[in-house]
């Protein structure tokens, strides 16, 4: 399957839940503080992504490509934390759980997909969990970004994810072909990651639903 169809079935498979996503973020449109602290998570989970590619390509294996796919989620985790301290109006220096919605689960969310990946994989070369990873990962982020920039846009919530989601396809389908080309994209493989995703993301999402309904009744 090329990367379009597979998206296409991801966003089939993720029907469920879409109201209750463009719910939340409708509600975050209305309350820029969780909004704020949203970001920030989204900053955290970007973060996470960027040193999971430092700590896994090192050495020969890290070429030009993956050194691109570095720099870019470094910047996007910058971009998320700066949206979050524009709304807020002032800084967010950490990534706490005052500052942040369900940081814990999101950190347990991408923790357990990379485990079950590699262990799913079984290799010692460090390049074909990264691909799949990253290419699993870029179909959530493609996914969620999309209805997140239709909510901003429609609630005239002043941040564009434009330029995210254009680089964020662009990985997609880079991380794709990388995978076709070493000879190790699999239909069903492909198709068991994005279930084992879909699952660990339905749980962090309702931690990070809980987590704003708490920090509502606080306020």
């Amino acid at each position: 399957m090329n990367a379009q169809t597979i998206y296409a079935e991801m966003k089939e498979q993720n029907a469920a839940l879409l109201p209750e996503v463009a719910a939340l973020f409708a509600d975050f449109c209305r309350n820029p503080a969780k909004n704020a602290k949203f970001l920030n998570t989204l900053s955290l989970l970007e973060h996470i992504g960027s040193r999971k590619i430092m700590m896994s390509q090192t050495g020969a294996a890290l070429n030009r490509e993956t050194l691109k796919h570095l720099a870019e989620e470094t910047r996007h985790a910058y971009f998320f934390k700066r949206c979050a301290e524009k709304i807020t109006k002032q800084e967010l220096n950490d990534y706490s759980d005052e500052n942040c919605l369900a940081p814990s689960a999101a950190k347990m969310y991408f923790g357990r997909l990379d485990a079950g990946i590699n262990n799913a994989l079984n290799t010692e070369n460090p390049t074909v969990p990264y691909l799949y990873v990253s290419f699993i990962v870029e179909l959530r982020a493609c996914w969620l970004y999309t209805k997140y920039q239709e909510i901003l846009k429609e609630n005239q919530t002043p941040i564009s994810l434009k330029s995210i989601l254009a680089e964020e396809g662009l990985h997609l389908q880079e991380m794709h072909d990388s995978l076709a080309e070493a000879g190790a994209l699999d239909d069903s493989l492909t198709t068991q990651f994005i279930k084992m995703e879909q699952e660990l993301f339905t749980k962090l999402w309702r931690q990070i639903e809980a987590s704003a309904q708490t920090k509502a009744q606080a306020a």
